[in-house]
């Protein structure tokens, strides 16, 4: 069990509640009174707490003062809005009375306890407001979707305050963070439009320092350098200077584990941009044994995420990126230079993980929603009360383009279904790009994409409003 680990199991039915709850007073409006709702939603904030980052910036522990509270809730709220079948609204309505005075006791109790720590505004400024956090999952052309979801909270008018990425999420996930205030336009105006397969993907020649070898390397850094220079007016930069956090998961493939970095090597092989069918058969052919071996020896992988620790923290973003991308058989990313910024890190990385190479980030964890909780739980934002939205485009889907990728996301969906309940809110994308449309050299293309996934967002839009609103000043829920 993780170190937050007991926590989650201690919170999780209350999360699972909220969800349902949020879903019951959106769909029937005026089902509970405004004040009622706001009740709940603050009661719900206060039951979950654990860990709470005073005014000095040190944590204490509120676990036990809200104990009574969530116990409580837990055997009397919750079953009234059950998984299968209709809430209890009548019921709900007639216990507010009863939540609001424990409330309001658990709540006073604590700030005596604490009153050398913080007082009742800091409080209320932490349970009244939920901060977003997004996580973002890969799948190569079709993690284009997540530019919808960006879109959507760009209309919300919510801005996240952290981001976790896997593969091409943490590609998007590193747009998004270079700007709080995002611009949906500028943002895909920015991306390269002249750019060709040729001149980013390189047959692979055989050199493997620190990453897993694949068909064709990487040259990502390029891309980065020009995205980075277009919106910032710098070619790079470390995940210490990015405007919003952001957290990029890759695969680490510890020592022990075989690989034999000849059988991708060509020398002379054919351009990407010029691959026929057959060779293109060929290639993915490398990429599906590569997943599968890897699949099948779990022991031998360990999840690395770069950005939430002090060795990472001025480790530049988009080498990292370029690690949690290289898709194994397939794309191969590695380090060209003796930049110590950047090996100096690796190494370290390398030596407590007992590392021989890194990876896609999706093979080990595409949607890494618990990965965001226990960052938000260790304090990386300072807040803990916080709305996790997680966004999946590769997911086993039955449209036809896709059908090729199945056996990959089938790999990927334990995982997947694992890391769902850490999160508030999961979107699975019915309609995504086909993987492999990883470059879209027409803005005209772009704009469709994103407006396809923005429009299978609509459905939740609502709940996601309701579920970022902020809640009244304390007390306010009392009905005369």
């Amino acid at each position: 069990m993780s170190r937050f680990g007991r926590h989650f199991v201690r919170i999780r039915e209350l999360k699972a509640f909220e969800r349902r709850f949020i879903k019951v007073v959106v769909d029937h409006p005026g089902v509970l009174h405004p004040r009622h709702e706001a009740l709940f939603r603050y009661a719900l904030a206060l039951a979950q707490a654990n860990l709470f980052r005073t005014p000095e910036g040190h944590d204490v522990s509120l676990s036990e003062d809200v104990d009574g509270l969530r116990r409580w809730m837990i055997e009397s709220i919750v079953p009234l809005v059950p998984e299968d079948g209709d809430a209890d609204v009548t019921t709900l309505r007639e216990i507010a009375p009863v939540l609001a005075l424990r409330v309001e006791r658990t709540r006073s109790q604590l700030l005596e306890r604490h009153i050398n720590d913080f007082g009742p505004e800091h409080l209320d400024e932490e349970l009244r407001q939920k901060k977003l956090v997004l996580v973002l999952g890969g799948g190569g052309g079709a993690g284009l979707v997540h530019l919808g979801s960006f879109s959507l909270f760009k209309e919300l008018g919510v801005t996240p305050e952290l981001i976790v990425g896997s593969s091409m999420g943490s590609v998007m996930g590193l747009l998004r963070a270079l700007d709080r205030s995002y611009d949906p336009v500028a943002t895909a105006l920015s991306l390269p439009k002249t750019l060709s397969y040729n001149e980013i993907f390189r047959p692979f020649t055989g050199f493997s320092r620190f990453g897993f070898p694949g068909a064709f390397h990487m040259n990502l850094l390029r891309v980065g350098r020009q995205i980075f220079q277009e919106l910032l007016g710098q070619p790079i930069l470390p995940f210490s200077e990015l405007p919003i956090r952001l957290e990029v998961v890759t695969c680490g493939i510890r020592r022990g584990y075989e690989v034999d970095d000849s059988e991708y090597q060509q020398e002379d092989g054919p351009e990407p941009g010029s691959l026929s069918p057959l060779d293109i058969t060929r290639k993915l052919k490398l990429f599906f044994k590569a997943v599968r071996q890897l699949s099948k020896n779990p022991r031998f992988l360990s999840q690395v995420v770069f950005g939430r620790d002090d060795v990472t923290r001025e480790f530049p973003v988009i080498e990292a990126v370029g690690f949690s991308c290289a898709v194994p058989g397939l794309l191969h990313f590695d380090i060209f230079h003796d930049d110590p910024a950047t090996i100096d890190p690796l190494e370290a990385l390398f030596e407590r993980h007992n590392l021989l190479r890194l990876c896609d980030g999706g093979v080990i964890n595409n949607v890494p929603s618990q990965v965001a909780w226990e960052s938000v739980q260790e304090g990386s934002i300072g807040r803990r009360n916080v709305h996790i939205a997680a966004f999946d485009g590769f997911a086993p889907v039955t449209r036809g383009r896709n059908l090729i990728w199945i056996p990959i996301q089938q790999i990927a969906r334990p995982a997947v279904l694992a890391n769902r309940p850490y999160s508030d809110y999961h979107k699975t994308f019915k309609n995504p790009p086909n993987p492999l449309q990883v470059l879209v050299n027409s803005y005209s293309k772009l704009k469709t994409i994103i407006q396809s996934a923005r429009g299978e967002l609509d459905e939740d839009a609502e709940y996601l409003e309701r579920s970022l609103e902020q809640l009244p000043p304390y007390g306010s829920w009392e009905i005369p």
